[in-house]
């Protein structure tokens, strides 16, 4: 199967778009906060998706739980806050948001593989505050001192849908027109009609809701006190009026990495005149907690980086046991985005790699992985699908690993004996500096397969740089110059 021939510019090319300090002219007329950073990563993302996909970028699941299991399960997290806060139960010192697409069921339990770590560390100075995934209820929890995120989120869509008038929409309009008239100008990238409404709807009820976000969160952030304030995501936006609202209190902040990050990265990257406004940091963590060096040299984001490493995979490294067998899984990652194109390209591995004595195993991303698993093998065209709730697991029995750009890739480093990355426009964009041997079709993987030393890390490659060791010892550094300890 062979790539799509796209031509495309780079993440930097595509930057210019924002390079203009009119751009930082739009600002919330209470907070004073830019209203840029709250569609950013969406109009970049469909720029890329015009460029690089075959689909839109979402970043949501593509499984729409039921009206009534939602209502369900907002009513149980108000009910439960409630309760919390009558205990008592809000104070802490460190304070962590999670994302429920990072539970993970162990020993009957809920398990955070982002977070969880973290307060395993320090149990009774952590508070997180978790967003649904996919409004599944949420427990019981290896911890229990949760806030549930779900009724600040519904305040805040709610007020932006009854407080938005005229003002907000005129303003939300003249930013993505600027932005799109940019954008032709530089790139001759062009928005249809109906997605620039689309934005200025979004930006309009974002900017009518952020005063009421900033003094929500301040409030909640009186109750916890915490010295240091950890946000899952916190470069790429819309966290923006909770990272302000915790630097007006004197709270350290910081962003932990959930997954690659890269030159290629929107959310990480910014151009010249963002990243050297002040008013636009109010919305940017001040700390970057990276998995290593690598990772860090990567973005160019105006936040402090840290090396801390990664609690799940040290966790994981530990725990693996020998494989008693040879592994001969080829391992194939989708990305979270294109399903159909991985599951292709897993069809024709499979009709190919026969003669190799390979399985071919496709892994769906964990926003594809409902969907994925309902597939019949009749829809599959008898690949299988990757059963394991755990990446390592699927590792450690793998021959080889293959992707364009998923985190799995690096993950594999030191289990899995190759890894390739399928040279597309994607991969190229996405990762312009990486480690790995590259592949251009079907017959090209399989050809590299065949050979001893295909898709085998050179020797000057440091794990060590990709995954910084003692993590743990790490992040108390880190905690302790924060005043956390």
């Amino acid at each position: 199967m062979s790539a799509r021939q796209i031509d495309t510019p780079t993440l930097h090319d595509m930057l210019v778009i924002e390079n203009d300090p009119a751009v930082l002219g739009f600002r919330c007329a209470v907070t004073d906060l830019p209203l840029w950073p709250q569609i950013r990563v969406a109009l970049l993302r469909m720029m890329m998706s015009d460029l690089l996909y075959g689909v839109q970028l979402t970043g949501r699941s593509n499984t729409t739980p039921s009206r009534p299991r939602a209502i369900g399960t907002l009513t149980r997290s108000v009910l439960r806050n409630t309760v919390q806060r009558w205990r008592g139960q809000e104070r802490a010192r460190i304070c962590i948001t999670c994302d429920g697409v990072a539970d993970q069921m162990v020993q009957g339990r809920w398990f955070n593989r982002l977070t969880d770590y973290f307060i395993d560390s320090r149990p009774d100075e952590s508070l997180a505050i978790a967003d649904h995934f996919e409004w599944r209820w949420p427990f019981p929890r290896r911890h229990e001192r949760v806030l549930l995120h779900a009724p600040w989120q519904a305040m805040n869509a709610m007020r932006g849908r009854l407080s938005v008038h005229a003002s907000h929409e005129r303003r939300a309009q003249e930013l993505v027109e600027l932005i799109c008239e940019r954008a032709f100008s530089h790139l001759r990238w062009s928005l249809d009609s109906a997605r620039k409404a689309q934005l200025a709807t979004m930006l309009a009820r974002k900017t009518a809701s952020m005063p009421w976000q900033f003094d929500a969160y301040a409030a909640l952030l009186r109750r916890i006190r915490p010295a240091v304030l950890m946000v899952g995501g916190g470069c790429y936006g819309p966290a923006g009026s909770l990272i302000a609202a915790a630097k007006t209190l004197g709270i350290n902040t910081a962003e932990y990495q959930h997954g690659s990050v890269s030159a290629g990265h929107d959310a990480y990257n910014f151009a010249p005149v963002i990243r050297e406004s002040e008013n636009y940091r109010r919305t940017l963590p001040d700390h970057f907690l990276g998995y290593g060096a690598w990772w860090n040299e990567q973005i160019n984001a105006p936040v402090r980086k840290w090396a801390i490493g990664n609690p799940h995979r040290t966790a994981r490294m530990q725990a693996l046991a020998p494989v008693a067998t040879s592994p001969n899984d080829l391992l194939v990652l989708s990305d979270g985005i294109e399903f159909d194109l991985y599951l292709n390209l897993a069809r024709e591995l499979r009709a190919a790699a026969t003669r190799m004595d390979l399985r071919v195993i496709l892994r769906p991303h964990p926003l594809e992985r409902t969907r994925a698993l309902a597939l019949t093998s009749a829809e599959t065209g008898g690949v299988c699908i990757d059963q394991n709730a755990d990446l390592y697991a699927s590792l450690r029995t793998a021959h080889a690993v293959v992707s364009e750009v998923s985190t799995g890739l690096f993950e594999a480093v030191g289990i899995t004996e190759r890894i390739f990355v399928w040279d597309t426009p994607k991969a190229r964009f996405g990762h312009p500096k990486h480690p790995f041997q590259v592949f251009h079709s079907t017959s090209h993987l399989l050809e590299l397969l065949s050979q001893d030393k295909g898709g085998r890390l050179p020797r000057i490659v440091a794990t060590e740089a990709i995954w910084a060791d003692d993590w743990s010892n790490r992040y108390s550094q880190f905690l302790a110059e924060q005043g956390a300890l």
